[in-house]
């Protein structure tokens, strides 16, 4: 196998200070990545208190301190709890947002004025783990897109005595979880899941091998009395075991399905 010609890709990046999940598909998997990286996640965050850098992290230059401005337990919580719901949030400058085609934070490193556009995200949940000023340890369940590095500098702006992130972990992203991943040192070529494995949570509608080849030409095929349910829009077709492509319902309500993507699983 000539590895060059393998397509890998990844399901979103994370902060150079943060840890945890990252996942990483090969071959035809790579087609299914772009509906990972949508599903919620799981966050643990550290939080330092009574300080500000221009980065939200540690690995910024500090703006402001103030460490004579300590707070309750109490009043981190119902402070936390004003962030949960559907919110709007300003990313980072030195974020990988992108402004006309080019990461934020290459702009201001090349000394851009950068103003950043507010989004809108979904906070389901936030649960205060441990508190002892000055550092507040967090779990965040989110939408995707969202920065914890942002929702912890607002939470500071909001409590007056500032905060950064001073560590992050990504614990989930939809089913994937990192109980169930592997450390890239302890990585081999066995640890590769395969398709069916990686996706049995998503939905699955069998076909006959008629059906797929009908499908695979481009042509479309009647779901008949098969439960059709949808993750987004689309779902994963499947004939004797394999998911062989991504399908989608036609819109025109005479109940057909077509392919989306094929996966060339039988080749």
């Amino acid at each position: 196998i000539d590895v060059k010609k393998i397509k890998m890709g990844h399901a979103g990046t994370l902060d150079p200070l943060a840890t945890g999940l990252l996942i990483v598909a090969v071959g035809e998997a790579t087609k299914l990545l772009e509906y990972i990286v949508g599903q919620d996640k799981i966050y643990e965050a550290e939080a330092f208190l009574g300080a500000v850098t221009d980065t939200y992290d540690a690995e910024g230059e500090v703006v402001f301190a103030d460490f004579a401005g300590e707070v309750s337990r109490s009043v981190i919580k119902k402070v936390v709890q004003q962030f949960t719901g559907e919110i709007k949030q300003i990313p980072p400058k030195f974020s990988a947002k992108k402004i006309g085609g080019v990461a934020a934070y290459k702009l201001v490193r090349d000394g851009a004025d950068v103003e950043m556009k507010e989004c809108d995200i979904r906070i389901d949940k936030i649960d205060v783990i441990s508190f002892e000023w000055p550092s507040l340890a967090m779990k965040v369940k989110c939408s995707s897109g969202t920065y914890i590095r942002s929702l912890v500098h607002d939470i500071g702006q909001v409590l007056g005595c500032g905060a950064y992130m001073s560590a992050l972990r990504r614990v989930s992203i939809g089913d994937f979880e990192l109980g169930d991943a592997v450390k890239v040192d302890d990585f081999s070529v066995d640890d590769v899941a395969s398709i069916e494995k990686s996706f049995s949570n998503f939905p699955t509608v069998d076909f006959t091998d008629e059906e797929m080849v009908i499908l695979n030409r481009g042509n479309f095929v009647e779901a008949g009395d098969r439960e059709v349910k949808l993750f987004g829009d689309v779902f994963l077709g499947r004939c004797n075991g394999k998911i062989f492509a991504i399908l989608e319902v036609c819109g025109d309500g005479s109940g057909m399905v077509k392919v989306k993507k094929k996966l060339n699983v039988f080749v």
